[in-house]
């Protein structure tokens, strides 16, 4: 009977051994988000200090410069006032348009001009005229495939869409970097479903 009691002495010491080791293991486990946030804080301030002393400076955007004196037509002005190269505007469309992509049914009255240099006037005025079917079909396409939205003004007052979709089309027609700009002085849209 005598080693009834040591077996439960010997039992009860390995119990109170695992209970401490479980004990420092919670310890642990409540003390590892107190190390993970302060190493996310000293993480932090050291990439704030890193880009507030090794980053950049906000830079300026280039832009178009707009003369503003009278001295010039506004055709292919540098700074100096005078025409680094002269360009020409070429008519390209006139047509009215239809779109009802919307559930209404919009007509377009649109007028598309070409700035092109002045040495490829006689050459794209040739290719304007040899293609003028199928750069009118492209375009009213471009324009009965377009949201109302932007072609009336509304979300773009520049065309910008528009502009670039002609752009891209004459450029495949002509060629790349013949057409220097695209034009649109007209594009009215009338409704017809009263």
């Amino acid at each position: 009977m005598a080693e009834k009691p040591d077996k439960k002495a010997e039992a009860a010491a390995p119990a109170a051994a695992g209970g401490k080791a479980e004990e420092s293991k919670v310890g642990f486990l409540t003390k590892t988000p107190v190390l993970l946030g302060g190493v996310m804080l000293i993480e932090a301030v050291v990439l704030f200090a890193g880009f507030k002393i090794l980053g950049g400076h906000p830079q300026q955007a280039p832009g178009a410069e707009i003369s503003m004196d009278g001295k010039g037509d506004g055709k292919g002005e540098g700074k100096g006032g005078k025409s680094d190269k002269k360009t020409v505007e070429l008519p390209v469309l006139d047509t009215k348009a239809p779109n009802h992509t919307n559930g209404r049914t919009y007509l377009y009255d649109v007028s598309v001009f070409a700035v092109v240099k002045a040495e490829n006037e006689e050459r794209i005025k040739g290719i304007l005229k040899d293609n003028k079917a199928l750069i009118e079909d492209r375009l009213s396409t471009i324009i009965r495939e377009s949201d109302p939205e932007k072609l009336g003004g509304g979300s773009e007052p520049g065309l910008e869409t528009l502009r670039r979709q002609v752009k891209y089309q004459l450029d495949r027609i002509a060629g790349e970097g013949m057409i220097d700009e695209v034009l649109v002085p007209r594009c009215i849209p009338f409704r017809t479903d009263y």
